[in-house]
């Protein structure tokens, strides 16, 4: 399968969020309505990191994230990172009321969960983001989720070409070395190596770098995101951008750039 990255690109990470609860109707649809205190340390769902979970994540409650009257471009794709071993299920909606979740709804899928943990990658149908779309539910509605640290509702884009050959896989350690008087090395290690990945694209045609630039501009060196070894199975490598993508235009309508990644340990 092909690579993949699996980014924000509506501004989810931004979005408000509220928590609260579901209540389902004699028609089947259910009404979320706001709840503050129902679950706990709901702002750790797109804190962009995933060292910390959610709790109190019961059967019945929801996050909703308003993504506001302004905000554009579309999403196909839902990944939710796990920091422990899960078996749940969930429930998303897209629509254009804050609490109807049955009405005009755009997007409307229940996704099973069968996780040893870390990143777990869900495809929808395209949507686009305009009014129609605004506002975004994230339902538990059968059981208790736990173990939830990173939710990011984007695009995933399967790159049309691989990179060139000659590509770099490295690593940076956290490590400080101090030297005494007397020559004697003293190491304190900080942290865990972080993995880094360098390429180069040679050939890329119009369509293709339109598709790159939009993860350029919206992840920028800000924003983490997914690096998938294969869009379906992974290994999913939890990465952040460390110099922007400059495209060149070496022939007519033809680009090359390189990209530059570090691994992220939470």
């Amino acid at each position: 399968m092909a690579k993949s990255f699996i980014y924000d690109s509506i501004g989810f990470s931004e979005a408000p969020l509220k928590a609260g609860t579901v209540a389902e109707d004699f028609a089947g649809s259910y009404t979320y309505t706001a709840a503050e205190a129902q679950i706990t340390n709901e702002h750790r769902a797109t804190d962009m990191s995933i060292g910390s979970a959610i709790t109190s994540f019961d059967s019945n409650d929801a996050i909703r994230f308003d993504l506001g009257s302004g905000t554009s471009g579309t999403a196909n794709v839902i990944a939710v990172h796990f920091n422990g071993a899960e078996n749940s299920e969930f429930e998303l909606y897209a629509g254009d009321e804050p609490s109807a979740l049955g009405n005009d709804t755009l997007v409307s899928t229940v996704f099973s969960v069968s996780s040893s943990g870390g990143w777990n990658i869900f495809t929808f149908t395209e949507t686009t983001i305009d009014s129609n779309s605004r506002w975004w539910h994230f339902v538990s509605t059968l059981e208790t989720i736990e173990n939830i640290t990173e939710i990011i509702i984007g695009t995933k884009y399967d790159f049309d070409i691989n990179f060139d050959l000659s590509n770099k896989i490295g690593e940076e350690f956290g490590t400080d070395i101090v030297t005494s008087y007397g020559g004697n090395e003293y190491s304190n290690k900080r942290h865990e190596p972080k993995t880094t990945w360098d390429w180069n694209w040679s050939f890329l045609t119009s369509s293709q770098r339109t598709s790159l630039d939009d993860l350029n501009s919206t992840v920028q060196d800000h924003k983490k995101f997914i690096y998938s070894e294969d869009g379906t199975t992974g290994p999913f490598h939890y990465v952040r951008m460390t110099k922007p993508m400059n495209f060149t235009e070496v022939a007519s309508s033809i680009y090359s750039t390189s990209v530059s990644l570090r691994e992220q340990l939470a």
